[in-house]
């Protein structure tokens, strides 16, 4: 070996083998400190990358177990409160039980009535307050049609209605503030529910009647209450006269009349009147009682008073009549001219002298693809005025001009009524759902309630990752027990959404099993990943603690030789 001042060959040695220890000591020593055998990609290449997926994936999986968790939760709030409505229910369905029994005064009925009142409305305030962590569960967007409309069609943005030149009505005081300006534009950008107004006063009258335009929107006023003791022309309206009105409907309404004024009293849950109108797509639901004494009886419709010159299309109204006057399921009476198509009533009418299923009396008018499927009965009062009609039960005074009626018909098996019927035809129950299914005649479509809930159960963006479901349930109820009669169908409408609630909760009780499947699936998968996880990423600390031991040795040695390689050059100083 050549010996050197400038170049100590052993020193280099030993610095190269000293480096090399500490980097192997630093290894083990972030290893040990870590757990973690990989803790860069330059530990292990393929390793780390493995190890990256399995680390994003269990993150999701994570994420995942709690999305089930909180749709669990989600679920369970709106079954509860499907439980509280079933209760209500049942207790209804006593109380019309009770009044179907022949055994109860007046006194007993109006508290019967009462109690079904106060249940109703806390039905309605169940389903409109339901909610989980901000979403109302049971009722739907705003941005969507919420009623059962005829004719199908997509909401005005607020963007759009406002180009258009329409004021926009988002709540019960913007309703209200209409009767401010009676020849505006208005349109409405959500459901508003009028439950919080004990007694609606009817927005104009014929004197100063609403001459502009209300654009429902598709959207629904819920839960008019009107107790008229004052009023002539009653309804949401009170009369129009040169207005328009589309779109709207008018669910769970409930008008009680007993004005007793010598002047006929019109009564319709849209409009008491409605002069040189366009009423289209609307629809109406809900009871109207009214009691009258004095000479001259009330007028009342599902849907309008009366009309004159106005024309009404796609429109119907399931609402119930029990009136002290002539009654009609859609209309009370055509005065004079109109046209009535692509319309239907379906609620059960009674009236005092007159009832007709569609309309008590028309005159000179058209109606046409129209249908009535209500019972339809009267009292008689001596008048000699007294008339029953399945579709339509007289014209409006004697000379009158008879409607045309063209391709309407009414149910002869609810209403008994013979085929002379101004030109109108009666069918069976199953022809009329034959003419109906068919196109013949129309029906609405139904709305899409609720909200649909999608469940990110899954950790990837195909549809295998979601699970669906739809909140929606109908539960609108308008229980009337005033006769023994309207106890007996109360019954049937009260078993009829019993069922469609037990049918709910049996898809929430479906979609709360599978999620209970998923929970699991995911619980497996977590554990796998977790466990596959370890086995690329994580340390053998006694295999490392051992690389430490060595590593630390060799540095030390390292340490020891390079002092003495250091001193290697000073050999060279006894040369010279």
């Amino acid at each position: 070996m050549v010996l050197t001042i400038n170049t100590n060959l052993s020193s280099l040695m030993a610095q190269l083998s000293m480096k090399n220890s500490t980097n192997a000591l630093n290894s083990a020593i972030e290893k040990m400190t870590t757990g973690y055998r990989i803790n860069s990609a330059g530990d292990d290449a393929a390793g780390y990358a493995i190890a990256s997926k399995m680390e994003v994936a269990l993150s999701s999986y994570n994420v995942a177990e709690n999305n089930v968790m909180l749709g669990t939760s989600l679920l369970s709030t709106a079954s509860s409160s499907l439980d509280i409505i079933t209760i209500h229910l049942q207790r209804m369905r006593d109380l019309a039980e009770q009044a179907a029994n022949e055994t109860y005064g007046d006194d007993s009925i109006k508290a019967i009535q009462a109690e079904i009142d106060q249940r109703t409305e806390e039905i309605n305030r169940v389903m409109s307050t339901t909610e989980y962590n901000g979403i109302k569960l049971f009722e739907s967007p705003s941005d969507t049609v919420t009623g059962n409309f005829i004719q199908e069609l997509t909401p005005l943005t607020e963007d759009e209605a406002i180009a258009q030149g329409y004021t926009l009505i988002k709540t019960a005081d913007d309703l209200n503030n209409i009767r401010n300006n009676l020849s505006g534009k208005y349109i409405l950008m959500n459901d508003i529910d009028l439950s919080s107004i004990i007694n609606w006063q009817p927005i104009g009258d014929a004197s100063n009647a609403f001459t502009g335009e209300l654009n429902g929107n598709g959207h629904v006023i819920k839960n008019l209450r009107i107790d008229n003791h004052s009023n002539k022309e009653v309804g949401l309206f009170g009369a129009l006269d040169g207005a328009t009105l589309s779109n709207l409907g008018v669910e769970n309404a409930y008008i009680y009349s007993d004005y007793n004024d010598s002047m006929i009293t019109w009564i319709g849950i849209l409009s008491g009147m409605a002069l040189n109108s366009e009423v289209s797509n609307c629809y109406t639901s809900g009871r109207i009682n009214s009691v009258k004494t004095r000479s001259d009886n009330d007028g009342v419709g599902g849907l309008l008073g009366i009309t004159m010159n106005t024309n009404v299309q796609d429109s119907y109204s399931t609402a119930n009549i029990d009136a002290a006057g002539a009654a009609g399921g859609l209309i009370a009476s055509v005065y004079y001219l109109g046209n009535i198509s692509n319309c239907y009533a379906t609620g059960n009418v009674h009236g005092v002298s007159q009832a007709g299923g569609l309309i008590v009396a028309a005159n000179n008018c058209s109606i046409s693809n129209s249908y009535a499927t209500g019972r339809v009965s009267y009292t008689s009062d001596g008048s000699g005025y007294e008339a029953e009609g399945g579709l339509v039960a007289d014209t409006t005074t004697p000379g009158s001009t008879d409607p045309t009626i063209i391709n309407s018909y009414y149910n002869k098996d609810t209403t008994g009524q013979s085929d002379s019927n101004f030109g109108s035809q009666g069918v069976s129950q199953s022809e009329l759902e034959q003419l109906i299914a068919n196109g013949t005649l129309p029906k609405s479509n139904p709305a899409k309630i609720g909200r649909d809930i999608s469940l990110q159960v899954g950790i990837d963006s195909t549809l295998n990752s979601i699970i669906s479901f739809n909140t929606g349930v109908s539960v609108s109820v308008n229980i009337n027990v005033s006769t023994s009669e309207n106890a007996r169908n109360a019954l049937a409408q009260i078993d009829e959404v019993l069922n469609s609630i037990t049918a709910k909760q049996t898809e929430f009780g479906a979609v709360q099993n599978r999620l209970d499947s998923v929970l699991n699936s995911l619980n497996v998968s977590i554990d796998n990943t977790t466990s596959s996880l370890s086995t690329i990423r994580d340390a053998d600390i006694a295999e490392v603690s051992a690389d430490y031991i060595r590593a630390q040795i060799l540095q030390q040695a390292s340490a020891s030789l390079l002092s003495t390689a250091n001193q290697t050059p000073s050999i060279a100083l006894n040369l010279i």
